[in-house]
């Protein structure tokens, strides 16, 4: 999850626990309740990894604009940039932060 720690934004909730409950009801689940749970499972998995705010992207922007990158043309060095700016930041939360950025 892209999480900025800026004064007005509340901590992001750890969704693990749900993600570990729809797992396990997946995995116990009959041939007609795996679907939906299969889609409930992308649909958290979603949430938790796909933060939009303007704030990520604005921040996103800059750090590519300092490294001198254009997430446009660059993809994969856009990747690298915003990993290396915060390394907290997981090799998907920012390909998709680039991708947004691209749209």
């Amino acid at each position: 999850m892209i999480y900025l720690p800026l004064p007005n934004r509340p901590t992001p909730p750890d969704l693990t626990p749900v993600v570990k409950a729809i797992q396990d009801a997946l995995n116990n689940a009959d041939d007609t309740e795996r679907p939906g749970l299969r889609k409930a499972l992308d649909i958290v998995d979603e949430f938790a990894s796909a933060d939009r705010s303007p704030a990520t992207e604005e921040w996103a922007r800059k750090a590519l604009a300092v490294a001198g990158v254009d997430p446009s043309t660059k993809e994969i060095k856009a990747v690298q940039a915003l990993r290396a700016a915060r390394p907290s930041l997981g090799i998907k939360e920012a390909t998709a932060l680039v991708r947004s950025l691209r749209s």
